[in-house]
């Protein structure tokens, strides 16, 4: 019985003294913020028609992130690489980072359908005429000089 107990407090020794993340490398929770904001930043300056522009805006947006993260660029290295070399929490990490973009996506969808019905909405009333009714002699005559669902473009 002594064994069993000796072996027990031997194993939970072992296993209680897994080393976690390092001080020094970005917490889990933290970098799946940045790499979100990283990755928003990216997909933004990957549709900048001009290479130039699209590195002076990088440099910009990913100091704004380091900044707000309270992180700098070589912390950010550091504990990107240390994530390289541990997959399994990288692989946790993305799988909430693409849940969360999806989220994002999804929400921008939401927008855009919403804006562009606003906008026909009001092409439409703006467009759109009324069918003249006219009475002659108490029957309801209809004019039909003009198509009430024509609408005017400008030729180009």
């Amino acid at each position: 019985m002594k064994k069993f107990f000796a072996i027990c407090i031997i194993c939970s020794l072992c296993y209680a003294c897994k080393p976690g993340v390092p001080d020094d490398v970005i917490q889990p929770d933290k970098m799946e913020k940045v790499l979100l904001a990283i990755h928003i930043v990216d997909g933004y300056i990957g549709v900048q028609p001009k290479p130039d522009t699209a590195k002076i805006i990088a440099s910009s947006y990913y100091k704004g992130i380091y900044k707000k993260f309270s992180i700098d660029s070589a912390t950010y290295i550091k504990s990107l690489d240390y994530y390289y070399n541990h997959p399994d929490l990288l692989t946790k990490m993305y799988e909430k980072v693409m849940k969360a973009l999806e989220e994002e996506r999804t929400r921008n969808d939401k927008r855009i359908d919403n804006e562009a019905k606003e906008e026909q909405m009001k092409y439409a009333a703006k467009h759109t005429q009324a069918l003249a009714v006219l009475k002659d002699g108490g029957r309801p005559k209809f004019n039909f000089d003009q198509n009430p669902f024509t609408m005017f473009f400008s030729s180009y």
